[in-house]
């Protein structure tokens, strides 16, 4: 036997939304530009001042705490997202996590089996098959119809050919902004009941409902189902996913073993669940998250119009969430010239990203680690004046394709 890594670990692959990082810092460095950078999952602002205070004064807890999370922090929670959603979870069905990658990777692991199966909606968060796959799970990819919403004919007969364990799925999605339908949600909570399987819903955009509109919740539904495990968090909401909290909200029995998964592994930090609680109550970080989602909309709206003022680009407007997924397809098979002479062609959604990069100066993620090669995701939540300079840039570029 020699020393040598895993098969699991040499399968994963790295996170196609954190790795272009090095790409744009390359391209930088040089050309001697400003690489406008429409990749990331996060907000452009950070924590108000309150909770930023409260992370100082949350450092004095030092010590170990309780394993599933601070004693105000998970009852808060709880209130907070049967308010929101109209769920009824009690203090004892929330478990924090380190992140909603944290929070999904122990759901996982306490509901997989090696090789069972997990329905996962496409397009999907990158991070899905990738987490299903370290847990000893295989990922059933379902497609999407061609509006971006759900499958549901499709995904119920994923799930009876597979005997898959679960369901997996985000609304508001990352990538599409797509917002299901509470008609769909129910269909999925449908699909799950009849099959006695886990629904897991992703619900960490909730807050981000453009348009006036509130997207429903899996728990808004009439009938919620009683195996359904939500994945939420304040990274989005109040501008902090660099201080990495999630939590799973699920059954009982489902938070009991989460528990005891994270006291062997890792948990959550105090200083920040300390800080967190101060959030979840501010004025402040409240009236940031309305703000934030308002300036959103204008990008989305400034974005989505200058898309689909492209010839060979077609952008849904999305309802939620902060991202443009775009179908750049008709531009497969065009050419262009870069560094003063070199000729590239569009063929794939990775070499249109390489294309942005080159000419526009812009970075976005290429669609096939989503799980829809015909696409591009565009982050939108940065300043207004990167959102029209990106799309100035990208207006020019594509003229220059023949």
């Amino acid at each position: 036997m020699t020393a040598q890594l895993s098969a699991i670990a040499k399968a994963v692959k790295p996170s196609a939304t954190l790795s272009l990082k090095n790409e744009i810092t390359r391209i930088e460095t040089a050309s001697g530009v400003k690489i406008i950078d429409l990749t990331a999952g996060q907000p452009d602002i950070g924590p108000t001042p309150d909770v930023l205070a409260a992370l100082v004064e949350g450092g004095k807890l030092h010590k170990y705490g309780p394993v599933p999370g601070e004693a105000g922090l998970r009852p808060l929670i709880a209130e907070v997202t049967n308010r929101e959603t109209g769920s009824k979870f009690t203090t004892d069905q929330v478990v924090l996590a380190v992140g909603a990658k944290g929070a999904i990777d122990t759901v996982m692991r306490a509901i997989l089996d090696p090789g069972d199966a997990v329905v996962i909606l496409s397009p999907y968060w990158v991070t899905y098959p990738e987490v299903v796959a370290i847990c000893g799970g295989v990922p059933v990819c379902v497609d999407c119809k061609a509006d971006l919403h759900p499958d549901i004919q499709k995904t119920a007969a994923a799930v009876k050919a597979n005997r898959a364990k679960a369901i997996l799925y985000s609304s508001p999605s990352n990538p599409t902004g797509v917002v299901y339908t509470r008609e769909e949600l129910a269909a999925l909570a449908r699909i799950a009941r009849e099959a006695g399987i886990w629904l897991i819903a992703d619900e960490i955009y909730r807050e981000f409902g453009f348009d006036g509109k509130k997207p429903p919740s899996i728990f808004s539904i009439p009938e919620p189902y009683d195996k359904t495990v939500l994945i939420d968090g304040p990274s989005k909401r109040f501008g902090m996913p660099g201080w990495r909290l999630g939590f799973i909200a699920g059954p009982t029995e489902l938070a009991k073993a989460a528990t005891a998964l994270l006291g062997h592994t890792s948990n959550a930090s105090r200083p920040i669940q300390h800080a967190v609680e101060v959030a979840y109550k501010s004025e402040q970080a409240r009236q940031a998250t309305v703000n934030m989602v308002s300036r959103y909309q204008k990008n989305r709206d400034v974005f989505v119009s200058g898309l689909n003022s492209l010839p060979g680009i077609k952008c849904p407007t999305p309802e939620g969430a902060f991202y443009c997924f775009a179908d750049v397809s008709g531009l497969y098979g065009k050419t262009y010239e870069y560094d003063g002479g070199s000729k590239a062609t569009v063929i794939d959604s990775t070499t249109f990203r390489d294309f942005l990069l080159r000419k526009a100066f812009v970075a976005a993620v290429e669609g096939s680690p989503f799980g829809l090669d015909t696409h591009v995701r565009f982050s939108l939540a940065v300043s207004e004046k990167d959102c029209t300079s990106a799309m100035a840039n990208i207006t020019k570029a594509v003229a220059e394709l023949r």
